[in-house]
C-alpha cells in the first residue's frame, strides 16, 4: 500500500508543478493595463475667448434660418432633396437637332505589345491550360 502512496505523492507533486508553470505562463500572457494617469488631464479648448464682432455674429444668424418656434416635419426629407433627371426626351431648353446628334466614339488603336517572346510563350501556355483572364470553365 506504501508504494501505491508513493506512486500517488509524486503523482499529485508532479501535477502541482505543472499546474504553478501553467499559472506562471497564464500571468506573462495575460496583457498589461492601460495606461491610466495620475490626474485627469483638462482637455484644451481652442475656441476658450473666441469672440466674433457684433457685425459677423449678426450676418452669421442671418444666413442659419432660427427653426426654434417650427415643430417636427416628418416629410422634411422629401421636400428637401435634389430630384433626379427625368427619362423622357431631352433637358428642357435644348433642341430636339442638338439632342439626336450622336458623334462617334474615336477608335482607339490596341496598345503595342512590348512583352519579351518568352512571356509571350509562357501566356499563350496559361490560356491553353486554365483559359483567358474571365474563363473559370477549368478552375473546378
Amino acid at each position: 500500500m506504501s508504494d501505491e502512496y508513493d506512486d500517488l505523492v509524486k503523482r499529485v507533486s508532479a501535477l502541482e508543478a505543472e499546474l504553478a508553470e501553467a499559472k506562471k505562463a497564464l500571468e506573462a500572457s495575460k496583457p498589461k493595463e492601460p495606461f491610466v494617469p495620475k490626474k485627469p488631464w483638462q482637455k484644451i479648448d481652442y475656441t476658450e475667448g473666441f469672440r466674433l464682432p457684433p457685425d459677423a455674429a449678426r450676418d452669421m444668424a442671418r444666413i442659419v434660418p432660427d427653426v426654434k418656434g417650427q415643430g417636427f416635419n416628418a416629410h422634411a426629407w422629401a421636400q428637401t432633396r435634389v430630384s433626379q433627371p427625368g427619362g423622357f426626351g431631352p433637358p428642357p431648353g435644348t433642341k430636339v437637332e442638338e439632342a439626336k446628334r450622336v458623334e462617334p466614339a474615336p477608335k482607339v488603336e490596341p496598345a503595342a505589345d512590348h512583352r519579351s517572346p518568352q512571356t509571350r510563350i509562357f501566356d499563350a501556355m496559361v490560356d491553353a491550360m486554365v483559359g483567358g483572364p474571365n474563363d473559370t470553365s477549368k478552375l473546378r
